[in-house]
């Protein structure tokens, strides 16, 4: 189970993003690197860095130790950081068939991005004037801005796809019509309709819904709610809404929800950040009825308590008696579900269930009409923007094998990594996770703004550099000697004797690399820097130093996680950065002389900053050996160095000099 398990933040991520492989990309500031091993997956990576629910970071192992990895905001500082680097495919052929997909939201632009990049041609349907579903009608810019979107969306376009806007499923397009012209159809329409509380009154002026509402703000309209607004419900985009009331300058807003915060569907970020802004949250608190005349004035509420777990495995809410009481409202926004429209699916052919959802087969969102796939939102129900792109990629999927007559995809299982032990927990330094930068609260509430700032690069750095870097560990190969060396020195005690080679588990090696640098058989590599990789680099290195004619040529070494890379620019040396200099064998201590430096030196941590135990000690030991080997062929010990920070600085001195 160990070899097959993945990290659990891909585990648990809907189209298992190789989570560890961008986080660790911008550990070592390759952001290039990270960018592509998101856009390679997901068509929106811009947009998850900011709205995702965040599942990979709700199964973070880093949780175990202090706070998970704030996963989306480093994705969001990789992207952001490449605005402009195009890294998108096109396809290596073209099919003749052409696919219809209906609905330019999260889930129909992923399957549009990955058909068109299979090379078949691809024509998408839009109800709106623009495409990008909610993602543009129904997400504040506060939130979400709409060049982020509209940049993504334009990539997605930009591979030669067909759009019509303005078309509408049941009134101006039929399923029949478009299997005449389409070989296959994707019907990807969302839940646009909302669902309405059984309350009197609910006909009066200033009852709203909050999907009108905010397209009503993404097309720029700033309606005048009065000072007194109530939105019923607990999702994003009851707080959505909420959040946006206070801009519009609404003085008391206040969302009533039936459960408590723990039930509630919107993140608990979202929550905190709305209460900063002001918002009112009435918790255990349900709408009877709204009262006014002609207009609503206020809303009549009756207090719950919470009785057993109901069918979607949360506590049912019961009505507590002779509990009601009433709340001003000018206006109340309702926010509380969504079904899709009925007169779209109306005489289609489709099954439905008696939610209007579409009923599908699999997975693959297959539907009882031949050649029609249907996925997302209209499929499940409301969800997240990430379980929506998912939907997009597995229909698509599905439609490619549909039409080049290939078997069914086989349904792997992704098994997390176990957690960690207990004994391991405990022996890993404990770091904080960087707070989001946001703009101050008394500088929101009189624009639409973007509210997080992102990480800078140095913050960014810091908070790569505290995933666990989870399954790119040690693995140990045949040549394994059973010496037992890595069971006798390895920090973490997670090595163990085997029936014929030491075993290691990886989902307890901290990738400190400590055992491979120690392995007398050269029988154990690390999944990242592995020694080719190393070796590679210092190649590079010395190429550029060659080339730039430099005398004396110096190599340094320096930890990635303690030395800021400010400090090493304008020195007199060439420099290779390591994920803790103590898995620096003595071959790679020794390799840069038989290139031809005249010098190498090594910044070692101060143990209580080594980032992983007993790092700057084996350093130590390395050194002293490569030492005794250099004296011993004549190149002299003298020419390897440990090398401080105050040695730097006096280095860019001399470069300055110079």
């Amino acid at each position: 189970m160990t070899d097959k398990a993945i990290p659990p933040c891909q585990a648990a991520c809907p189209i298992y993003t190789d989570v560890s492989g961008y986080v660790s990309a911008i550990a070592i500031g390759d952001i290039e690197r990270a960018v592509r091993i998101n856009r390679e997956i997901n068509p929106f990576p811009s947009v998850c860095g900011r709205i995702c629910t965040r599942p990979c970071e709700t199964a973070c192992r880093r949780s175990q130790i202090d706070e998970p990895i704030s996963i989306a905001a480093l994705k969001r500082f990789a992207v952001d950081q490449s605005r402009g680097l195009k890294l998108i495919k096109r396809p290596k052929h073209y099919y003749d068939e052409r696919v219809a997909v209906v609905g330019g939201g999260p889930a129909g632009l992923t399957a549009v991005h990955d058909l068109a990049l299979l090379g078949y041609r691809v024509s998408v349907f839009e109800e709106e004037d623009v495409v990008g579903g909610m993602l543009t009608h129904g997400i504040p810019d506060y939130r979400l801005p709409k060049d982020v979107v509209k940049e993504e969306v334009d990539l997605i376009l930009s591979l030669g796809v067909e759009v019509k806007t303005g078309l509408s499923l049941g009134r101006d397009l039929s399923i029949k019509g478009l299997l005449k012209d389409y070989q296959a159809v994707f019907l990807a329409l969302g839940s646009q309709r909302s669902l309405l509380p059984k309350c009197n009154g609910i006909e009066l002026s200033g009852v709203i819904t909050a999907i009108e509402f905010l397209k009503q703000i993404s097309r720029g309209h700033r309606p005048n709610l009065g000072e007194h607004v109530v939105i019923i419900g607990g999702g994003h985009t009851a707080v959505d809404a909420a959040r946006t009331c206070l801009r519009l300058g609404s003085s008391e807003v206040t969302i009533i929800y039936r459960r408590t915060i723990e039930e509630m569907p919107a993140g608990r970020q979202e929550v905190e950040e709305a209460e900063k802004e002001g918002v009112n949250i009435r918790y255990l608190t349900q709408p009877v009825g709204f009262l006014g005349n002609g207009k609503v004035q206020k809303v009549r509420c009756i207090e719950m308590r919470l009785g057993e777990l109901d069918e979607s495995g949360r506590r049912r809410p019961i009505p507590v008696e002779n509990s009601e009481f009433e709340v001003k409202a000018d206006t109340v926004i309702l926010a509380i579900g969504y079904i899709p429209k009925a007169d779209a699916l109306k005489d289609s052919g489709l099954i439905l269930s008696k939610n209007g959802t579409i009923v599908v087969k699999d997975n693959a969102g297959t539907t009882n009409v031949r050649g029609v796939f249907a996925g997302g939102d209209v499929v499940s129900g409301p969800s997240s923007v990430i379980e929506a792109i998912a939907a997009g990629k597995r229909a698509a999927d599905a439609i490619h094998r549909y039409l080049r007559n290939l078997p069914d995809k086989e349904v792997k299982e992704h098994l997390p990594l176990r957690l960690l032990d207990d004994n391991v927990v405990k022996l890993i330094n404990k770091s904080n996770r960087q707070d989001m930068p946001t703009i101050p609260v008394e500088k929101r509430l009189d624009n639409f703004n973007e509210v997080e700032v992102g990480y800078d690069h140095n913050e960014a750095l810091r908070e790569a550099q505290r995933c666990l870097l989870c399954g790119l560990g040690a693995v140990v190969s045949d040549n394994c000697v059973a010496c037992l060396n890595c069971v006798r020195i390895c920090p973490y005690g997670v090595p163990v004797a085997g029936k014929k080679t030491a075993e290691i588990d990886i989902s307890q090696c901290q990738a400190c690399g400590i055992c491979a640098s120690e392995c007398p058989a050269s029988a154990i590599e690390l999944r990242l820097e592995t020694r080719k990789e190393a070796l590679t680099a210092l190649q590079k290195v010395m190429d550029k130093a060659r080339q730039e004619a430099v005398e004396p040529l110096i190599i340094g070494y320096y930890c990635r996680y303690t030395l800021p890379t400010s400090l090493l620019d304008d020195t007199a040396i060439y420099w290779l950065g390591k994920l803790c200099t103590g898995r620096l064998d003595i071959f790679q201590l020794i390799y840069p002389f038989e290139f031809g430096a005249d010098e190498v030196v090594v910044h070692m941590c101060k143990n209580e900053e080594c980032h992983f135990r007993d790092g700057s000690r084996w350093l130590l030991t390395h050194i002293e050996r490569a030492k005794k080997i250099l004296d011993e062929i004549g190149i002299g010990a003298d020419r390897l160095n440990i090398i401080s920070e105050e040695d730097i600085l006096i280095s860019k001195r001399e470069k300055v000099r110079g």
